[in-house]
């Protein structure tokens, strides 16, 4: 089973608005086992759409659709799709209730531009959206060669007046969702409606992943030192490479139907085990996505708790602990001072330290680290101080130049960095090694 999305938006067309609908669509979709073969971003073009979703008909059995469904003039996907499908708007009474139900509960008078959003082809399988306003509609496209609308061939007995129809003439049938292309609404459609739905449609596979997280190591340095292990490799199984600022993700996967689930798991299994003697010392996490999520993990399974204090990185540890659910059962808080007066006032730097050594120096990360644990009464603190760019950097400590501080019962231990100009990625790298050496720390303590 192969499945393309097709996220309609002019927001999104230009860069307004950062696509994340394709990506969560996409992990969604191969979790369930079923393939992606393509996706893509159109704007609110009647014509494109038209296009676009004949293109994709083409290429897979079901076609996800998301965006295009408010009550402004700009929505233009509902539209479309009667046209395309020989068919007509109607007012749906358990999409109008739903309509109501919100507003209702907003406290906001239901408008005749709003009650629009009840109004869906005739020719889709109606599907509420509990959690906002746009409904989603299934629309069954190939019934024994047949275009499906209303159950019948179009109004005029033939076929829309479309060459590309022709290559759909097959016993298969096909499906196109359109949804609301609010991230949470599709998610929630994608979780409660659609996959479920899916999985009945359809014949998916059984898809094992395993995840491990490879730091200290490039990724051509890793390819090279692997490709025994590689070669030797099941078909059934595929590895790939996802690089990060600092670490790479190897995922494994193997897929096959639902009775080999065993053998597959097995495979996978045997292939870590067989990785370990080889690469182990740069495995620093199984079955997660990312460090911030190991070093939760962790931190949980040791029971002890977390304080950071941040310079150059701004905030970016502490926001992506707290982005994860259960942050409050191991970290205590955090602290950004980016000025000297409040790595003095609120960390207990001496003045005398960043008169001598300045902000981004060893001597300054020690007092950082060493005062946020106190004051913050952490089991652990962390911190960071250095010159993320692109100016601010001398001769003796360049752009890129990054401190790093691991406090814990056992001491305090301090690390230069040097990274590139590059602002974004120095802040990056600079959290993942905060989070591989605190993993280091803490699991050497237990």
């Amino acid at each position: 089973m192969k499945a393309t999305i097709l996220n309609i938006g002019d927001e999104l067309l230009i860069g307004q608005v950062v696509n994340t609908n394709a990506a969560r669509m996409s992990q969604m979709l191969i979790a369930a086992g079923i393939d992606v073969c393509g996706t893509y971003v159109i704007g609110d073009n009647a014509d494109d759409i038209s296009s676009y979703l004949l293109h994709c008909l083409e290429r897979s059995d079901v076609v996800l659709m998301t965006g295009g469904l408010g009550p402004t003039k700009d929505d233009i996907t509902k539209k479309t799709l009667c046209e395309l499908f020989h068919s007509e708007l109607y007012e749906n009474a358990e999409a109008l209730a739903n309509v109501k139900r919100i507003f209702d509960a907003r406290g906001y008078e239901l408008t005749p531009i709003n009650r629009q959003q009840a109004w869906v082809p005739r020719c889709c399988t109606m599907i509420n959206n509990y959690v906002g306003t746009a409904p989603c509609m299934w629309f069954d496209v190939i019934d024994n060669g047949k275009l499906i609308i209303d159950n019948e061939l179009p109004h005029n007995g033939s076929r829309p007046d479309n060459s590309q129809f022709s290559i759909l003439n097959s016993q298969l049938k096909k499906v196109v969702v359109s949804m609301a292309g609010v991230p949470f609404e599709m998610v929630w459609l994608m979780e409660n409606e659609i996959i479920p739905r899916l999985k009945e449609h359809f014949r998916t596979d059984q898809i094992v992943n395993k995840n491990l997280l490879v730091q200290g190591i490039g990724e051509s340095f890793l390819s090279d030192l692997i490709e025994p292990w590689e070669l030797a490799l099941p078909k059934s199984i595929r590895l790939a490479y996802l690089p990060q600022a600092g670490m790479v993700k190897l995922r494994l996967t193997a897929r096959g139907s639902h009775d080999e689930r065993p053998l597959l798991e097995a495979q996978i299994a045997e292939a870590v085990k067989n990785l370990y003697p080889i690469a182990g010392q740069y495995i620093v996490g199984e079955d997660l996505e990312s460090l911030p999520e190991l070093v939760a993990y962790t931190m949980k399974r040791h029971g002890v708790t977390l304080a950071t204090a941040e310079s150059c990185t701004g905030g970016a540890l502490a926001s992506q602990l707290t982005a994860m659910a259960g942050a409050s059962e191991y970290f205590r808080g955090g602290m950004v001072a980016y000025s000297n007066e409040v790595k003095e006032c609120a960390l207990g730097v001496k003045h005398e330290t960043l008169q001598a050594h300045g902000a981004v120096s060893e001597e300054t990360v020690r007092e950082m680290v060493m005062g946020v644990r106190e004051r913050l009464g952490a089991d652990y603190a962390v911190a960071t101080t250095g010159i993320a760019g692109p100016g601010g950097g001398t001769p003796e400590k360049p752009v890129g130049t990054v401190w790093i501080g691991i406090a814990g019962p056992q001491g305090v231990e301090a690390k230069l960095l040097k990274f590139g100009d590059r602002r974004a990625q120095t802040i990056e790298r600079t959290c993942n090694a905060v989070w591989s050496e605190l993993i280091k720390a803490v699991n050497c303590d237990q």
